[in-house]
């Protein structure tokens, strides 16, 4: 169970972090079941051109916590009702050419980062339009062989966004959309309007915007048009924490079912030496239930224990003014001992 002092140890030092400038400003909320336990704001979420305040209800790119938000509620509803299972191949699912490599490529190789496909590709490479990008990804021969071990890739997540398009009948931000919606999560999305007040990311010379902000940081998910599997969405902390409620096993939103969430949270690759479970990370592996998570790179994370309810979102724009900036590593890992009593890597 989370350690309330130690959640309180941990938003002063994320607060001192920001003091000494080696983060520009944070978002931390904590919760229970569904209850607000935290909710605090502090620094800026922008400093350059000019200083504007971090609030509450900013929205920021949550980077890679959109293959857990924006593309894995989805995917787990076709699991639960049966179009699809865990051993349906990729050509089952997504009727397009592909390498000849990627037609034994499982749900389950996609999901746990087993299938040995490239890290990632800007696939700007392959043609002007979203559709020729994203069949020249299809193209690319796995640079290891599928099942041998954890390799992550983007484009693991970019094709599972592509097989909800497909199952769905709608572009995947259409899809996701409705759940967000169905979820409570009002102000999540993929490209917010230019009006919303959205945390700034990076200086960039290939982008007309200086800084990037209410535009996805992510290089391969803005050469899609914001739209992707792994890359695109904006939220807020009050619908991630609302997110991480909703997937509490035990009192479940009535979306997701327990039996397919208890397995989505268990570690599918201990045989292979890591803790990859359906999608998530496994930080602390326990009989009764896991604690799972993921981060962004644009410095965002969420940890949720699947036993007692509690749940942490940390939203921060580390990589403003620039992507040189790792001092929220240690500060994160700390962070995650000081609250949940466990060590980790990540």
């Amino acid at each position: 169970m989370m350690d309330m002092k130690g959640l309180d140890l941990f938003w002063a030092r994320i607060r001192q972090a920001v003091d000494e400038e080696k983060i520009p400003g944070a978002v931390l909320l904590a919760g229970r079941n569904g209850e607000t336990l935290m909710h605090e704001a502090c620094g800026w979420a922008q400093l350059l051109p000019t200083r504007e305040p971090m609030t509450k209800d900013t929205l920021f790119d949550v980077a890679s916590l959109s293959k857990m938000t924006g593309t894995w509620p989805a995917i787990m509803k076709l699991l639960q009702d049966g179009t699809y299972t865990l051993h349906s191949r990729l050509p089952e699912m997504l009727d397009r050419p592909m390498h000849p490599a990627l037609r034994e490529v499982t749900l389950w190789n996609l999901l746990t980062h087993t299938a040995g496909l490239i890290p990632d590709c800007w696939p700007d490479r392959f043609g002007p339009t979203r559709q020729e990008r994203i069949d020249g990804l299809l193209m690319l021969e796995p640079v290891i062989p599928r099942n041998t071990r954890v390799w992550y890739s983007d484009l693991s997540f970019i094709f599972l966004g592509e097989i909800v398009a497909q199952a769905y009948g709608k572009p995947q931000d259409q899809a996701a959309g409705e759940i967000f919606d169905l979820l409570g999560m009002k102000n999540t999305c993929y490209n917010p309007p230019k009006t919303v007040y959205c945390a700034a990311t990076e200086f960039r010379t290939d982008r007309d915007e200086s800084p990037v902000r209410g535009t996805v940081h992510d290089e391969t998910s803005w050469m899609l048009g914001g739209v992707a599997g792994h890359a695109g969405v904006f939220s807020t902390a009050e619908d991630l924490g609302r997110f991480c409620a909703a997937v509490i096993p035990a009192r479940c939103h009535p979306f997701f079912e327990k039996d397919w969430l208890d397995k989505a949270f268990t570690n599918q690759t201990a045989h292979l030496g890591d803790n990859r479970c359906l999608g998530w990370i496994a930080y602390r592996e326990r009989r009764e239930g896991n604690i799972v998570g993921h981060t962004g790179f644009t410095g965002t994370s969420l940890w949720i224990d699947t036993v007692s309810g509690d749940y942490v979102v940390l939203l921060t724009n580390r990589v403003h003014p620039t992507r040189q900036n790792s001092a929220l590593f240690p500060l994160r890992r700390e962070g995650f001992k000081t609250v949940f009593g466990v060590n980790i890597m990540y």
